[in-house]
């Protein structure tokens, strides 16, 4: 270790007179230490990593700090979608003023564990044909996420009798130990969307149930949507109407059914898909499930159940899954279109 000694303001103090030919004291001066790295810890630059020719060999810039190969980049489910749909949606004819993707910026990575990535922040730089606009380019990727309307129906009550199932449970972004919102949870490795939101259903509110009794809010919403194209892709429901880039036909397929609702679009490439699921129970059996504990207790979720009733469920929460899930639901007995 080395260290560089600088001076401090100048003191008062005198010391004895040294033999430099001087006919004045020596003025004293206190000084500090401030630690210089050694050379070898500048030794990693950043590094310029290129994506394949199918994104339109991209160049992206990996800050020294961060370690992440151009195999883990690619192999990111997220971000194979997101950069999938962009390239698609750049090169559909729905860019008039030439928009274009020039590079990207890793900002930072967060991994699940030691390997798989969880969260990827980036900075995508697009720029008109002209270079004279620039479009705002910080991204959050973290991938499709699925949410439940868990509806309980009290037996030989009306039809429209349902309570809504609301976990409460800490969310530390929300500055909160108590949000009020419906089950939900990532895509991750569950297969498929009806598959996840089974799962959640499942670890979250403690009913086990086949994904074929699941209904499909998001996918009933889009085929009832005027907003489709003659060809039936989707405009300006929030995806490409193009379709996503993709060197796997399955991939392709896989990306098509990501008919749900963007959360942020300003920041977060999160599409949440909604499903729905009304449980029968006795008539007698509904204050049992009022403050029923639930969740992975050894993954850290600390769980407990509100019923609210559904009527009521757009002012008993500002989770805006929730609400969306509502809104979907009403809208889709509406028009119609609901199968119960």
């Amino acid at each position: 270790m080395r260290h560089l000694y600088l001076p401090l303001a100048r003191s008062s103090v005198n010391v004895p007179r040294c033999t430099f030919p001087t006919s004045k004291p020596l003025i004293y001066r206190p000084h500090f230490r401030i630690h210089v790295p050694h050379y070898s810890q500048f030794i990693r630059m950043a590094s310029t990593i290129t994506l394949p020719s199918i994104y339109g060999s991209v160049p992206v810039n990996i800050p020294p700090h961060i370690s992440l190969t151009l195999t883990e980049l690619t192999e990111f489910p997220a971000f194979k979608s997101w950069i999938s749909r962009l390239t698609s949606s750049l090169g559909s004819q729905n860019n008039p003023d030439g928009y274009s993707l020039r590079h990207l910026e890793v900002t930072n990575v967060v991994r699940f564990g030691t390997k798989k990535i969880g969260f990827l922040m980036l900075n995508a730089v697009v720029k008109d044909a002209e270079d004279k606009t620039s479009l705002p380019g910080a991204v959050l990727l973290r991938g499709p996420s699925v949410g439940i309307l868990a509806l309980l129906h009290p037996a030989n009550t009306p039809k429209d009798n349902l309570y809504a199932i609301l976990t409460l449970q800490p969310r530390i972004a929300g500055a909160t130990t108590s949000m009020a919102e419906i089950p939900a949870g990532m895509l991750d490795d569950h297969g498929s969307f009806a598959g996840a939101a089974a799962k959640e259903l499942e670890e979250e509110v403690g009913i086990t149930i086949s994904e074929d009794k699941l209904i499909n809010l998001s996918e009933l919403a889009i085929q009832a949507s005027p907003l489709l194209d003659k060809d039936d892709t989707k405009e300006s429901i929030g995806l490409a109407n193009a379709s996503p880039v993709s060197d796997s036909p399955s991939e392709e397929v896989k990306k098509q059914n990501l008919d749900g609702l963007f959360s942020s679009a300003g920041l977060l490439d999160e599409v949440v898909t909604y499903h729905a699921f009304v449980h029968e129970i006795p008539e007698g059996e509904l204050e049992e499930w009022q403050g029923r504990l639930t969740g992975l207790r050894d993954k850290g979720e600390r769980i407990t159940l509100k019923l609210v009733r559904f009527d009521d469920l757009w002012k008993a929460t500002r989770d805006t899954k929730a609400l969306c899930a509502w809104g979907l639901w009403k809208g889709l007995q509406e028009a119609g279109k609901l199968p119960y």
